[in-house]
Order: structure tokens, then sequence, then C-alpha cells
């Protein structure tokens, strides 16, 4: 297709788009068959005067006036509702009545009474108990025009030439009436399914980016109340050291600039390594391995990711608005895991594996990962690990933690 013809097609279906999609289609429709109108009358002028009858000649005249304006205002989308009912609901019923009487039952005059009612069914003003009173009384009207024209025979005697002609040209026009509302239809409605897709697609984007895909998949085959326990996983604490005294030097778009640039590097270090970003809390990073799928080497994992963290940070300190140091603090336990909320869902981790985690971040030094004998214990000979001594932990007293310092 030439680009000309792409760009009157996409000039001709141009909507508004402040419009809803119904009116979207009584806009197309009305606007369309506007200048069809206006052919299929001006062509009218024509056959009336040459067959003498001056009246109806005239007649068309006035009416293609009337529609080439009315195709004029519905481009503007400047057309009132009142003129849109009259040459519809008053003028289409009216010609097909007097072109039947004039020109018999052969010419198809009769059957323009079903037009409106195609108009009626895209009318959003008209409720549907209207638009099937309304589309039932024109069906019948043309029905009884029709019937009317057998028994009493044309006003005017046309010569078989130009009954033919009518034929033709008549049924073409309500031929492309009825595509025309098919084909409207089947566009929008193409365009619809379209932006469906796309906002499907968006949504299904954003659950995953919120959830895990296991727990999404559950949440939208309709399970409502999701738990998992789970007897061992790794649960991981990162935290921003001096975050609190750098805010106060810093602008929020500096400091939010700041966290992004980390937190997504984190979170690309997580999706490498297989783990589940559990929520950021403030300067805080949290993750897990070995939910919501049971993973056999999950401390292994966890202190890998940890380690590849620290690199990280380092690494993107040249870019930062200031010198972002971490620690982190990882323990190996049981967790319940599952979603809570109703309005704004989050997968997010309880149990005593999790509190420690935390207190083992608490607990380290700026740019060390601190461990639970749990973790340790897990742990292959490639890590080099090195007793901490015994720490305080409230609720647990005296607890044994432990620090990576290098990896195989």
């Amino acid at each position: 297709m030439s680009k000309l013809s792409s760009g009157f097609i996409e000039s001709l279906l141009w909507i508004p788009p402040d419009l809803t999609r119904q009116s979207s289609r009584y806009y197309l429709f009305n606007r369309i068959a506007a200048w069809v109108a206006c052919l299929s009358h001006g062509s009218w002028v024509v056959v009336f005067a040459l067959n003498n009858l001056t009246l109806m000649a005239y007649y068309n005249v006035v009416v293609t006036a009337l529609f080439a304006l009315f195709g004029f205002l519905w481009y503007r989308s400047q057309c009132p509702k009142w003129f849109t009912y009259i040459l519809f609901f008053g003028e289409i019923p009216m010609h097909a009545l007097l072109g039947t009487l004039y020109t018999g039952l052969g010419t198809m005059f009769w059957m323009f009474g079903t037009i409106p009612a195609i108009a009626c069914l895209l009318t959003p003003q008209f409720s549907w108990p209207k638009k099937v009173a309304v589309c039932l009384g024109l069906v019948v009207f043309s029905c009884a025009t029709g019937v009317w024209a057998i028994f009493a025979g044309p006003w005017n005697a046309f010569s078989q030439g130009w009954v033919v002609y009518l034929f033709v040209t008549n049924t073409l026009s309500i031929s492309s009436a009825f595509v025309l509302y098919l084909g409207l239809n089947q566009y929008l409605v193409e365009i619809a399914e379209e932006g469906l897709e796309r906002e499907f697609q968006r949504a299904e984007g954003l659950l995953r980016n919120i959830l895990p895909d296991p727990i999404a998949l559950r949440l939208k085959d309709g399970e409502r109340v999701i738990a998992n326990e789970h007897r061992e996983v790794s649960v991981i604490f990162a935290d921003i050291v001096g975050f609190t005294e750098a805010s106060s030097r810093l602008s929020p778009g500096e400091l939010v600039e700041t966290l992004n640039l980390v937190f997504s590097e984190l979170d690309n270090l997580a999706g490498h390594h297989g783990a589940e970003k559990i929520k950021t809390i403030g300067d805080a990073y949290m993750a897990v391995v070995g939910a919501p799928e049971d993973t056999g080497n999950h401390a292994e994992i966890a202190v890998d990711l940890a380690v590849d963290m620290l690199r990280a940070v380092k690494a993107l300190n040249p870019r930062t608005h200031f010198d972002v140091q971490m620690r982190i603090g990882i323990n190996s336990g049981p967790v319940v895991a599952g979603v809570i909320g109703k309005r704004k869902f989050a997968y997010d981790l309880w149990g005593d594996a999790v509190n420690i985690a935390s207190r083992m971040e608490s607990l380290g030094e700026p740019g060390e990962i601190t461990i639970t004998e749990d973790t340790a214990a897990l742990l292959p000979v490639r890590f080099v690990i090195k007793p901490e001594g015994f720490r305080e932990i409230k609720g647990k007293g005296p607890t044994p933690v432990f620090s990576i310092h290098s990896r195989g």
C-alpha cells in the first residue's frame, strides 16, 4: 500500500483521542456515512431531474447540502445531537418512503429505513430498550413500505434501465452501510484488543516485579491466602553504612539517584544468582535464597551473592554522590513466606531466621559479611570463615558469629 493511500485511510479513520469506544464507533459511522449520503443524494438529483421529477430533484439538492454540513460538523466534532437525529431518524425514512412511492419496489428505496436502524445501535445516548424499540420500528417501517409498493405500484413510470440503475446503486449504498457498520466494529475491536493485550502484558510485568513468578501464578489462579513453610533458606540483609549522615548533606534527587543506582545493581546480582529480592527498607536491602522455590545450596549461593554485592558497590562509588559502603548479614534456617495485603501485595518472610539475619547485619563492620553458625556449617571449604566470638542477641543470648574473608 502506498504512503498516499495509507495516509488517506489513517485520516479517514481518525478518532478524537478523548472519545470512549462506544462514542468512537458512533463518531466514525456518522462522519463517513455523511459523505456517502452526499454522493447518494447527489446522484439522485441527476436521476430525478432526468426523469422530470423536479420536486424530488430539488429535495435531493437540499438534502445533499444538509449532509455536507453534517459531515463538516462531525469532522470538527461540533455536530448537535438534534441535527443528527433529524437527518437519520427523520430525513432518511422520509426519503425511503418518497423514493419508493415515486419509483416502486424494484429500486430498493424502501430498504433505506434499515440504515437509521444501524445508526440507532451505535447511538450512545440511547438505552438498549430504546435502541431495540427504535430498530424494530424502523425495520417494520421498511417492510411496510415495501409491501405498500407491491400493491400500490410506482407514482412515476421509470424505464427499466433507470430501475436497474437505482437497484444497483441503492443496493450498493445499503450494503455499504452494513459493511461500514461491521467493518468499523471489527476495526475498533481489534484496536481495543491490542490495547488490552498491551495493558495485560504491562500488568503481568508489574505483578512479576512485585511478586515471585510462582506466587504470581498462584494469585492469578485464584488463591487468596498464600503461606508456605520453608525449612531451609538463607536470609540476606545488606545495609548502607553512614546513610543517615550522608542523607543530611545530599539533595533529595542525589539521594534517590544513589539509592536507585545501588539497589538496581543489587537487583541484577540477585537475579543472576537466583536469589529472591524481598524488599528494601530505607537504606537496607533484604533478599532470600531457598524461597519460594527450595534450593539445596542456599547458604553457598547467599554468600556468593553477598561477596559480589560488596564488589559491585565498590565499583559503583565513582558514580555515586557519596562513598557507599555496605555491611551484610546472613542467617540460615526455617521461615514462613507468604503474601500479605489486599490492595498492595507484598511477598514477605517471618521467623527467627529473619530477625537473626538482621542482627548479623547490624553487628558487622563496613565491607564485612557476618554470618551465623547455622550458615557457616552449610558452606563448602572454598570459603575462608573466621570466628568472631560470641555476641549478645536479644532473645537468644550469647551467640557465635563468623565473618567471610574470602572464597575460592
